[in-house]
């Protein structure tokens, strides 16, 4: 069709971001438009943004920049600005970037078309006569949306949006709003479309799924009642990210450790090792309490790998309490870690109580070394792999080419394999033959 409208959507942050972008994308198609890989096959293009980090914020003014010289070939391209960036600075991103044409909050995804319609009637009176935006107040209830979904065999399901801790470091509460869990039935219902439509796997997403249900007015709606219901759903893997230390149950971990399709895979954000910062970060726990938790899951889950995040650098951390989360890391055996370096974020608790006085040099050191560490205790433990057999739900080719592809096994690690494009979206069993931090490589097995 010579005049179909085309868009294409860039996404910053975390799975429920992605999936926002999917929503994002399944609004646009209601409205006629095509979604295209690239900027440049694009009328519009859709920035889903992520205040978690500097960085990341900073990288969307640069790549606003990049879409503004494309309106030298293209002078009708319109940019939105959508996702926590812009609930949390709305009119100041117009004018840091000249760029930019509209700009939607966290739960207004379906005003995107009208934002189009209205930014395209005022170009011809030039551009930003007056601000595009729509940034209502976060609703009481999570923004009901039609997906595009990137996957045919793996979908995303939000059981819960924002969060209720107020963790001193954390953006989350201010730009996504206070806890909002979606209603049991309406979890339900998705999860047995998906079924019904032959999805091999399902990820609950919220920033805390433990906390599920503790805004509803009834004690038997929780994460564990959710996880046991699930289970008797006809979807061969649901997992589920992410988890709180101090919010995750004894049931929830009872429910994992039953054979079933619950995945053994539990990312439980750490932070740090030291009960100080720990303290300081208002997490609501030791690293003993996260110690024992870590031994009570891998003694009652078999197989399971636990993951996690750690910020470095955060305000006051002095050597001594950087070696408090080198030596829990050590301890713990994790299956992964996201190690990031502390990002002050204007709203935040830390933001405003604290300096952010560790230099960045000794934050990349401190990253570095742990890096480092977690790298080390990868490679032993996929050396274990070594000579069994893995399930694992086949995604794409990898990187490294040469006929290989990438899946994942049910606890969430990385495996390579030679493979055929056919096999995508299915469940094949890999003999690992070679194990480092870089993933597990194997064959696959023929029956």
């Amino acid at each position: 069709m010579a005049n179909q409208k085309r868009a294409y959507i860039h996404t910053w942050g975390c799975q429920m971001n992605e999936h926002k972008s999917e929503g994002i994308g399944g609004v646009l198609a209601q409205d006629g438009y095509e979604l295209v890989s690239s900027p440049e096959e694009a009328d519009l293009v859709i920035f889903n943004t992520c205040m978690v980090r500097e960085k990341a914020e900073d990288k969307v003014y640069s790549e606003a920049g990049k879409i503004r010289l494309l309106r030298d070939k293209n002078p009708d391209l319109l940019l939105g600005i959508g996702g926590c960036m812009a609930q949390a600075l709305g009119q100041k991103i117009f004018e840091r970037s000249p760029a930019v044409d509209f700009v939607f909050g966290s739960s207004n995804v379906t005003d995107v078309p009208h934002l189009i319609r209205e930014a395209q009637s005022r170009n011809g009176n030039g551009r930003h006569d007056e601000p595009v935006m729509a940034l209502q107040k976060i609703p009481d209830r999570i923004e009901e949306l039609p997906f595009v979904r990137e996957s045919r065999f793996h979908a995303k399901v939000t059981i819960t949006e924002g969060c209720s801790n107020f963790c001193s470091f954390c953006i989350v509460p201010y730009t996504t709003g206070l806890l909002r869990s979606r209603l049991p039935g309406d979890i339900m219902h998705e999860v047995s479309s998906l079924a019904t439509q032959k999805y091999k796997e399902v990820q609950l997403l919220g920033q805390n799924v433990d906390s599920y249900g503790n805004d509803l007015d009834d004690p038997d709606i929780n994460f564990a009642n959710l996880l046991l219901a699930l289970s008797q759903v006809d979807i061969p893997r649901v997992r589920f990210m992410s988890s709180h230390p101090k919010d995750i149950t004894s049931k929830v971990i009872d429910v994992i450790s039953e054979k079933n399709n619950i995945c053994e895979h539990i990312h439980m954000a750490v932070q740090s090792g030291s009960d100080r910062i720990l303290q300081e970060m208002r997490r609501g726990y030791t690293q003993i309490q996260f110690l024992e938790l870590v031994d009570e899951i891998k003694s009652r889950v078999p197989g399971v790998s636990v993951t996690t995040d750690i910020i470095v650098g955060f305000p006051t951390e002095t050597e001594h309490d950087f070696l408090d989360t080198v030596n829990l890391v050590e301890k713990a055996r994790l299956g992964g870690a996201y190690i990031f370096r502390y990002s002050p974020r204007p709203g935040t608790i830390s933001y405003y109580k604290y300096e952010d006085d560790v230099p960045q040099d000794e934050k990349m050191r401190r990253s570095n070394y742990l890096l480092d560490i977690q790298k080390k205790i990868i490679d032993e433990e996929h050396l274990k792999r070594v000579g069994k057999t893995e399930e694992v739900l086949v995604e794409r080719p990898a990187r490294i080419g040469g006929g290989r592809f990438i899946g994942k096994s049910r606890d969430n690690r990385t495996v390579i394999f030679p493979a055929t494009s056919e096999m995508i979206g299915s469940f094949v069993h890999v003999l690992i033959n070679e194990g480092s931090a870089s993933g597990l490589m194997g064959t696959v097995m023929l029956s």
